[in-house]
């Protein structure tokens, strides 16, 4: 087959969330199945192509499009993705070409633009405009380019609500070009603020010319939801089986409303959970870890599990190490891990990294805190990430209430995130709901195990086997699993070493790519 994946990022190329993980490794496993694979992205300033090669300009002469009051020009370019044989189609306009982002303003963005409305981490202003010219230009691609080179399009993957909306302008306006394409959209996330809705009909009218008559169908209270739009149009699937029932669930109130018209209206979305391409986590292979040590839990093998952790202590967590720079980015350190503790195998050390978004269970993990202190002296926390400013605030509020205990890692790079990950007992996943989740999965492959919310997609992990769930996720719950834990590990440090090489090989026995890929093509071959 022909497979078009659309999708505003790509791990390698374009970085925002998971989107570009999933989109990535789907696509090299369905070329490796001997399928065609070509990605449409937009073309950004911070666009990276050190991994393309063969980058020629397709058309000289751009397309011109209006809509929504303004004028764009729209040009198109070609490559290919290293070492993986997945085509890749650059959609080329000025509007993609100014940012250096993909959905967020970054620092880079208020140095260049100018404009003081912006807010570093904020959506760009115009990203309707951004969402809508994407999708109509690949239209514009199908009718003036593939159609006279006489390519197929057998199935166009949408990934996510930004383009949702494809198949609706796709089958009502170039239904002659799209006759033989099936569509399947991929729903990466339903919570609020990740639906791309339009405010009202007038609004979604003018962005998109779809007809009144669809856009009243599409409606979530006086909102215009792309999903809904896309419901009609083509297939819709999720990123994990439980994910897929929760959405369908009425009850569901972590969905801005769409699950209660998605029951209401019968529709179905299917849930492929999804994999994770180990070869680029493989602890026992330092250059593809990005750890200071190898270690091997299938084999329950954690020295250096343990070397990563003293490595982890002596450079990120120490008391004078306040302020730093790795690789260039900027990570600004809250609390530390008492100096006595770098050698004291007695303490047992929980980490999390993520987003700091509401969403993640931040506030719970807040809460906790002071809680667990009071009942276990030998708990060392680990946590790393950036969102949003006052749960940041809160972390760096507890990491300096409770010194020598916390450390709190405010920024992202890749190895550090990493050795976060790596140098935990356990990792907290206490999400308010999770649509797949990456994270665990990463956790169990560096033999940390996870505690999650038994949520949408955590609660791919088996009890005792791949790490443990809990439900309902309130602080009390979270801190009665925890305690059970942290005694028993107290009490024998090695009481989980069987359950760190199960959960390793539990991920790989059934949730790599080429196991999950096979499920894709079954959806794409569905009726």
């Amino acid at each position: 087959m022909n497979i078009w994946m659309i999708s505003r990022e790509y791990a390698g190329i374009a970085e925002a969330g998971g989107v570009k993980n999933v989109v990535c490794s789907l696509s090299e496993e369905l070329v490796k199945l001997k399928h065609q694979v070509t990605l449409f992205i937009p073309e950004y300033g911070a666009t990276d192509f050190s991994n393309i090669v063969n980058y020629e300009e397709l058309c000289k002469t751009p397309f011109s499009l209006s809509f929504a009051g303004r004028d764009f020009e729209v040009t198109f370019a070609k490559g290919l993705i290293k070492n993986s044989n997945v085509q890749v189609v650059f959609v080329k306009s000025k509007i993609y070409s100014e940012k250096n982002n993909v959905y967020t303003y970054c620092q880079k963005d208020l140095d260049t633009l100018k404009d003081f409305n912006m807010k570093i981490g904020v959506g760009y202003h115009d990203c309707a405009y951004l969402d809508v010219l994407f999708q109509k230009a690949i239209c514009i691609y199908r009718k003036e380019i593939s159609c006279k080179q006489n390519e197929s399009c057998d199935v166009v993957h949408c990934h996510d609500a930004c383009t949702a909306l494809l198949p609706s302008i796709a089958k009502i306006f170039y239904a002659d070009f799209f006759s033989k394409t099936k569509f399947v959209v991929s729903i990466h996330n339903a919570g609020p603020g990740y639906h791309h809705e339009f405010f009202d009909i007038q609004g979604a009218k003018s962005f998109t010319d779809i007809p009144e008559s669809e856009l009243v169908d599409a409606l979530n209270g006086s909102r215009v939801e792309p999903y809904l739009l896309a419901a009609k149009h083509s297939t819709l699937s999720t990123v994990s089986y439980d994910y897929a029932n929760e959405l369908l669930d009425s009850n569901n109130y972590y969905s801005d409303g769409l699950s209660q018209i998605f029951n209401y209206k019968n529709v179905k979305i299917f849930g492929i959970t999804n994999g994770i391409d180990i070869n680029r986590y493989l602890p026992e292979d330092k250059k593809v870890s990005l750890l200071p040590f190898s270690f091997c839990p299938e084999k329950k093998d954690l020295e250096g599990k343990f070397l990563c952790r003293k490595f982890f202590l002596e450079n990120f967590s120490k008391q004078e190490n306040l302020n730093k720079q790795i690789e260039g980015y900027p990570i600004n350190q809250f609390g530390f891990i008492d100096a006595k503790d770098f050698d004291d195998k007695k303490n047992i050390f929980i980490s999390f990294h993520g987003r700091l978004v509401r969403q993640k269970g931040i506030l719970l993990i807040i809460d906790l805190l002071d809680k667990i202190f009071s009942h276990y002296e030998n708990v060392r926390f680990i946590i790393n990430g950036q969102g949003e400013f006052f749960l940041q605030e809160e972390l760096a509020k507890k990491a300096n209430a409770h010194l020598g205990k916390i450390v709190y890692l405010c920024g992202y790079e890749k190895s550090l995130a990493r050795l976060c990950t790596a140098a935990g007992d356990f990792a907290l996943f206490p999400s308010e709901f999770e649509p797949c989740g990456l994270e665990d999965f990463i956790a169990q492959i560096f033999g940390t195990i996870p505690i999650a919310h038994a949520t949408g997609g955590l609660k791919k992990i088996v009890n005792n086997t791949s790490g443990f769930t809990y439900s309902p996720n309130t602080t009390d719950e979270l801190l009665k699993i925890l305690s059970h834990l942290i005694e028993q590990k107290t009490a024998n440090p090695k009481a989980f070493d069987d359950l760190i090489q199960s959960a390793a090989l539990h991920v790989k026995e059934n949730y790599t790519w080429q196991k999950v890929a096979k499920r894709y093509l079954e959806l794409y071959e569905g009726e």
